[in-house]
């Protein structure tokens, strides 16, 4: 495998992609999109239980990402799902530069916002079930 390509396969891999089949000059790699929490909770909201269950099927049936490489002129060509990989490469600088701050500045002057969203959001869901179930009954 050329140093390039093969640079870049390393790369993907602590990206958390899997190497489905690699050659001298070619590569492809297997990952999964992210899992979408917010449709998650939302389809199990509104269809308790099965909702959740037919959600997790059709994550697993449609999530599989696959990038493709190959070298081209003494670099590293890519297709495939390059979408997913520029996002986790942003992902991950941005992880970096969090983890940085809080380092600096501590967990709570960094994560507040964050926090406070959470719990913003958290109270409105336990009141949308509670006017749910009191419609119920």
């Amino acid at each position: 495998m050329e140093a390039n390509l093969g640079a870049r396969v390393h790369e993907l891999v602590d990206l958390g992609w899997e190497p489905l089949a690699t050659t001298e000059t070619t590569a492809s790699l297997v990952g999964r999109r992210p899992f979408n929490w917010w449709l998650f909770i939302f389809v199990l909201f509104f269809f308790p239980v099965f909702g959740g269950v037919l959600y997790l099927v059709f994550h697993l049936a449609t999530s599989r990402a696959t990038v493709f490489l190959h070298v081209e002129n003494d670099g590293v060509v890519t297709a495939g799902d390059t979408w997913l990989v520029a996002w986790q490469t942003a992902r991950r600088d941005a992880y970096v530069e969090r983890q940085k701050k809080i380092k600096e500045r501590g967990f709570l002057a960094v994560m507040w916002p964050q926090l406070l969203v959470s719990l913003v959001l958290l109270a409105g869901w336990l009141v949308l079930l509670k006017l749910y179930l009191g419609s119920a009954a």
